[in-house]
């Protein structure tokens, strides 16, 4: 399938005589020479069905023009200057083709923005489904009757590529919908992955490829006008630099804020949550008040951490020579998880029948009050 937007050359300014230009055609590997316009180029090298849109005065222009089989040419009519049109019929054209067909989009010749929306509506193609796309431009070269072949293919893959990115800073999941030479575009969709299923593991592993990835493109003249957006991917996962050496309290933290600044307030709210009992727990065990904490069982690790908290109110005789010992340190981390334990349940169990409270507000709060006390490590020396 052959689109092309359809111009007015191809005749000298009295309309009167039929004129050339040379078109160098390496790029496309097709027969390089002179020809009436870049829409007799196209009808001359490739054998295929062609759709050429146009104003009625150019389609009127071109049929004079140009020698062309009726039944292989179709002949589109939008509307002088509008953007809409344009945007819609490329866009349904391209749509319509075939998975394995091949397209190719000429957007040498139109009036005004009517390339550039011819572009946007072949991106956002690209973007919903991954077709056989092939975008080219006949770029003028020397002189005014010279032009020469260019793909802009990659342009379209560029533009993908920054809206992944784009939609990654904003929410920390990356699709990966497209191939781009020099760029481990699978780095970015496994980081992601990881982070976005809670994989610790692969956190670290997938975030040693990512931050590689992120300095060569930085490198690369190729992602020049992109080095922006790298640097601010950049920044979006500095927390992780030192990922593999924090306490699991601390990763969890880690991961407490970030998921609040994406405004994914029930994954923030979860974290900050393990943070504070897990916190508690790892205190317990390094001033050698329980043994232990086991991992393999969830079963084990939910009710340590339950009984450390259960310790930490005062609540039973088990740890009551401990509570009265550090009354006025537990009373401070007890304070803060029960405000969040509230919250949470808030809006985990979405009652409909009461007002929510300011959850931002309050998690915002909570963040801070909590990351202070484990960032001061107030449970470091427990008295015995």
């Amino acid at each position: 399938m052959i689109i092309s937007i359809l111009g007015m050359s191809g005749m000298d300014r009295e309309k009167v005589n039929k004129t050339t230009a040379y078109y160098d055609c390496d790029v496309l590997k097709k027969q390089s020479g002179d020809y009436y316009n870049a829409t007799d180029l196209l009808l001359k090298n490739y054998n295929d069905k062609f759709y050429f849109l146009g104003t009625e005065k150019a389609i009127d222009f071109q049929k004079k023009l140009l020698a062309y089989d009726e039944e292989n040419v179709e002949f589109i009519e939008i509307e002088d200057n509008s953007l809409d049109d344009i945007f819609e019929e490329v866009f349904a054209l391209i749509s319509k083709a075939k998975d394995t067909e091949k397209v190719i989009l000429d957007i040498t010749h139109g009036f005004r923005h009517q390339p550039i929306s011819a572009i946007f509506s072949a991106t956002l193609h690209k973007f919903l489904n991954d077709s056989s796309l092939e975008i080219i431009f006949a770029k003028q070269i020397v002189e005014f009757n010279e032009y020469e072949y260019i793909y802009l293919t990659e342009y379209v893959d560029m533009t993908q590529l920054s809206l992944m990115l784009t939609g990654f800073i904003r929410t920390l999941n990356f699709v990966n919908t497209v191939n781009v030479e020099n760029l481990n575009t699978m780095a970015f969709e496994k980081f992601s992955k990881a982070l976005l299923s809670n994989d610790f593991r692969g956190i670290e592993s997938s975030y040693k490829n990512l931050s590689a990835t992120l300095e060569k493109a930085k490198t690369d003249k190729k992602f020049d006008h992109l080095k922006e957006i790298f640097e601010k991917v950049e920044k979006t996962v500095e927390p992780f630099n030192d990922f593999g050496n924090k306490e699991i309290y601390e990763k969890y933290m880690i991961l407490a804020n970030l998921m609040f600044e994406k405004n994914y307030y029930l994954l923030s709210i979860t974290y900050l949550f393990e943070a504070i009992r897990l916190y508690s727990s790892y205190s317990f065990y390094k001033n050698q008040i329980i043994s232990d904490i086991v991992w393999q069982n969830e079963e084990t690790h939910y009710y340590i951490n339950s009984d450390v908290i259960y310790g930490m109110e005062g609540k039973g005789n088990k740890y009551q020579n401990i509570y009265n010992k550090n009354k006025s340190n537990f009373d401070k981390v007890v304070a803060e998880y029960k405000k969040l334990k509230n919250l949470r349940n808030n809006l985990t169990h979405i009652n409909h029948k009461k007002n929510q409270p300011n959850i931002k507000g309050s998690l915002h709060s909570l963040l801070q009050s909590i990351g202070l006390l484990i960032k001061d490590d107030i449970l470091k020396d427990l008295k015995k």
